[in-house]
């Protein structure tokens, strides 16, 4: 073999190495991603097992949550978060929240876990408005209540929380208004992302008696953002998988989230938001932007 055949077969060794690293680099990147806002039922039980200080918030209502929920979480249902003005929801402001957060035992040192059914809608909103109000350290268990599997143990028991002495400290940056909104409509620097149905966006039905959608957003359905498994449980699609789908929208713009109440949009936002969008959420949406009778597009 010639000393220029060794050179050549040297320099594609090292650079097998070097793309073997990278895909190893991402690999890790995106399970790290993945653990860091999206847990699964396994990961749970662990904690649970071992007695991790996480706090745990189930998400649905205090009737769900008596017919049995996961050891050791707390009732917290998105309803005591939000005041509802005109069918859509505004959420409460830090005097009222404050108390609300202290008495279900928040704490910025302490990991939150929000669980809900399985459409993640819940604990999307409820997971919003913690981060809204200055909670970093939190995730949502991947598929809810329907992806529990049944050798895990569910109680009845009702898990009374700790108080706590923390004081919300207001993230703007995560909340769009009216305003904004406005903004967001007209400017290049941001770009809408309608999560109602499609039908609603094109028009052609509503929840209002304006029909169409915010000038210049786009639709994107919650659906695209689950798999299926062979029991019929949704599950998130994975990082790599989701990636995929927000490879079509534009990063370089500052995203604003809505839906017709402003609860199903908070899943877009919150997978943006994990996928590394600077994204905020128009609280009340479609409702209050109809209500207040400002420009539309079909």
């Amino acid at each position: 073999m010639s000393r220029d055949e060794i050179m050549i077969r040297c320099i594609v060794v090292t650079f097998s190495f070097v793309i073997l690293f990278f895909i190893g680099l991402a690999s890790v990147y995106a399970n790290e991603r993945q653990h860091q806002w999206v847990i699964d039922s396994a990961w749970l039980q662990h904690q649970i097992m071992h007695k991790h200080p996480i706090i745990i918030f189930d998400a649905r209502s205090l009737e769900e949550y008596q017919q049995g929920h996961i050891n050791t979480a707390i009732n917290f249902p998105i309803t005591l978060t939000y005041v509802e003005i005109n069918n859509a929801y505004y959420v409460k402001n830090l005097k009222k929240i404050a108390p609300l957060l202290q008495q279900k035992g928040v704490k910025a040192s302490q990991q939150i876990i929000i669980y809900d059914q399985g459409d993640l809608n819940n604990a999307a909103r409820l997971f919003w408005v913690l981060e809204l109000y200055g909670i970093k350290n939190i995730a949502i268990l991947n598929g809810g209540m329907d992806a529990w599997p049944e050798q895990y143990p569910l109680t009845k028991s009702h898990t009374t929380p700790q108080p706590s002495q923390y004081f919300p400290v207001l993230n703007s940056s995560v909340y769009a208004s009216t305003t904004v909104a406005k903004v967001a409509a007209y400017s290049d620097l941001y770009q809408l992302y309608d999560s109602r149905t499609l039908d609603e966006f094109m028009g052609k039905r509503s929840a209002t008696e304006k029909f169409g959608h915010i000038p210049k957003a786009k639709s994107i359905q919650n659906s695209v953002f689950f798999n299926t498994t062979t029991a019929g449980v949704k599950l998130l699609k994975s990082p790599k998988q989701l990636d995929v789908i927000f490879a079509t929208l534009d990063k370089s713009r500052k995203s604003v989230t809505y839906c017709n109440k402003g609860k199903a949009s908070t899943l877009t936002y919150f997978l943006m938001k994990q996928a590394g969008f600077e994204v905020s959420h128009y609280d009340g949406s479609w409702l209050d932007w109809s209500e207040k009778g400002l420009p539309i597009e079909k």
